[in-house]
């Protein structure tokens, strides 16, 4: 069976619409409804019931499940070995990245890169979530956390410090805090609410009250533009809040958060040539820029 076939399949059975597979997949609805409707027809069987509320998985389309993650697994241990045996400096390299290092700090790296490697292309994934490296949705990842799989690779490359930012017209109008309780009278800009499960982030909107919290966003950089427009306080990262002239850091030594950053990318995949350029690069640009990214020192910052 084609392989192609195979993937198109599992696309549907983990997104659960054509359209959004269709999406991950890079192709057009009609192309990929058309491609699932030729392998039920290969096979002389119905794998997903089309309802109101989406796509189901008939009991065929579950009895086949798990030889097509199986056959899915065996075709990209094959990708890896091949490409690892590549040795020309050519083709794609595709890395994720958080929004806040892939929109603001990475893009600035790159031209450099290019200039060196002039006939590598390289494909940013901006997404929070953590992708699937196994899967091979990227190449490589900058993460803020370190990784648990014992298939990656994996380097830290230090420290992504975060604080609680204000513009000045806002402080202006609102007062700059001068302790922590000063922030129940204060506005905030906060995570989207699929975020807030997390314990530092209950305890950062803990501090404000509820009805405060005015503003919330799933963008990271929609957060920091809403704070630069003056909508209330919002945690930044430092190396946004600190290298903009209207921000000002608040109670820097009481509200600050830091996370790892891990460069990451799968042991077969490493010994790629095209793939080792662009995780050196990205290990050294990280290095060059570490006094900014992991932001002032607590005890120097200033309110």
């Amino acid at each position: 069976m084609d392989w192609s076939v195979v993937r198109d399949f599992l696309a549907v059975v983990e997104t659960g619409s054509l359209s959004a597979a269709a999406r991950k997949l890079r192709v057009s609805q009609p192309t990929l409804s058309r491609r699932i409707s030729d392998l039920e027809e290969k096979l002389g069987a119905t794998l997903f019931l089309r309802t109101p509320k989406g796509l189901l998985m008939t009991e065929t389309g579950e009895g086949i499940l798990a030889d097509a993650l199986e056959m899915e697994t065996r075709a990209l241990a094959i990708e890896r070995r091949a490409d690892a045996g590549r040795d020309a400096l050519e083709g794609t390299v595709r890395i994720s990245c958080t929004e806040g290092l892939g929109t603001k700090w990475l893009p600035r790296h790159l031209k450099t890169f290019h200039d060196s490697y002039p006939r590598l292309q390289v494909e940013v994934l901006v997404d929070n979530r953590a992708v699937n490296l196994v899967r091979r949705e990227a190449d490589i990842a900058l993460r803020l956390f370190r990784p648990e799989q014992p298939d990656l690779v994996a380097r830290k490359l230090g420290g992504l410090d975060m604080g609680l930012y204000g513009s000045k017209s806002y402080l202006k109008e609102r007062g700059v805090p001068a302790k922590v309780s000063d922030l129940k009278s204060h506005l905030h800009v906060g995570f989207d609410e699929s975020l807030t499960r997390r314990s530092d982030i209950q305890y950062l909107e803990s501090m404000f009250n509820p009805d405060a919290i005015v503003h919330r966003s799933t963008s990271f950089v929609g957060q920091f533009e809403a704070a630069r427009a003056g909508i209330g306080l919002a945690m930044v990262d430092c190396f946004l809040g600190d290298a903009d002239p209207d921000l000002v850091r608040i109670l820097p030594t009481k509200l600050y958060h830091t996370m790892e950053v891990w460069l990451v990318t799968h042991s077969e995949v490493s010994r790629s040539a095209r793939i080792r350029v662009l995780f050196d690069h990205l290990a050294e640009a990280f290095q060059s820029d570490r006094a900014s990214i992991e932001g002032t020192p607590p005890d120097a910052a200033v309110a």
